[in-house]
This record gives structure tokens, sequence and C-alpha cells, in this order.
């Protein structure tokens, strides 16, 4: 019975680490006005539906969480400065929003969010991670599904091998060499 519960905790764990892989890493998009949502280390790419600039903020709880913003679009390269607002020690970059799209790329630090206090819509997409992250939790998450599906493997004595070899001919898919 023991062996049985080890490989369903077995599936469990890929099951979970694949939900949890592909939760960090997809796309978000939020819609409105006087929102706020989580960027992360990543990027956004907002779109501002007024004909005004409206003021936003990019802001990083603690004291010691400083971060870096970039645009190209807007000639954005900041670093955050300290604030404290009703006891709370926050990190904030702000700047004005320009109407149309804009992207906004957090170059250095994490857990930053994004906050708009105008009654203006925009509308935005957040990949929540960089690539270095990304490929760090694809490569973690890879190498624990494989360790996973090993045990799984190794647990029936590999039986699936001679299923696969007796239905895909190998001998007849290999070159035959001629002689000299």
């Amino acid at each position: 019975m023991g062996k049985k519960i080890r490989m369903v905790l077995a599936v469990a764990l890929v099951v979970f680490v694949s939900f949890w892989a592909f939760n960090q890493i997809r796309e978000r998009s939020y819609s409105g006005s006087k929102i706020a949502f989580d960027v992360g280390n990543g990027s956004l790419v907002v779109n501002n539906r007024g004909q005004e600039a409206i003021p936003v903020e990019m802001r990083s709880v603690g004291r010691l969480a400083t971060f870096r913003v970039e645009s190209r679009e807007i000639n954005l390269a900041e670093t955050s400065k300290r604030q404290t607002i009703g006891g709370t020690t926050y990190h904030v970059v702000a700047f004005e929003l320009p109407p149309g799209q804009t992207a906004v790329e957090v170059v250095r630090g994490s857990d930053v969010q994004f906050v708009s206090n105008s009654s203006q819509r925009i509308d935005a997409t957040v990949t929540p991670m960089n690539a270095s992250s990304t490929r760090t939790t694809l490569i973690f998450s890879g190498i624990v599904v494989l360790g996973a599906l090993y045990y799984l493997s190794r647990s029936v004595n590999h039986q699936w091998v001679g299923t696969v070899r007796a239905i895909i001919p190998f001998d007849k898919l290999r070159l035959k060499r001629k002689a000299a």
C-alpha cells in the first residue's frame, strides 16, 4: 500500500509543479481605473485610453526594497526613492503615463506593484518575471517533473519501455550498413 501512496504523491507533485510553473510565468491582464496590481520583476505594457497623461507610481514595500524601472517610450530610467506613508516604508518611482501604449520594465528588484489613482481607464498586460527568472523557474520545475517521472517509472520497473519497444519497431528504424 505504501508504494501506491508514494506513486500518487509523485503524480501529485508533477501536477502541482507544472501548475505552479505555468502560473508563475503566464501573462496577466488588468483593466480599469484607480487600480493597483503586481508587476513582480518583469515588464508591463500599459494602454492609457485617455487624451491626457496620468500620474502613476510603481512601488515596493520595505526598507531594502529598492528597484529600477526603464521605458524607452517615455525616456524613463529611474531608481526608486524611499518614502514613508502612514508608518509603512515604500520605495517609489512616480511618472506620467502618456496617452497610448507604453512599455515599462523592472530591470532591477522584485515584488514591484503598479498603482494608478486616476479615474482614467487603463489596460495593462503584465509579464511578471524577467527572462532570467523565467528560465530558472522552468529549469527547476523541469528537473522536479523529470525526477518524479523517473521515480514513477522505476516504481513499475520501467515496464512501459517494453510496451513502447513492442509498439515501435526500432529494429526497422536502424540504418542498414552496406557490406564492402
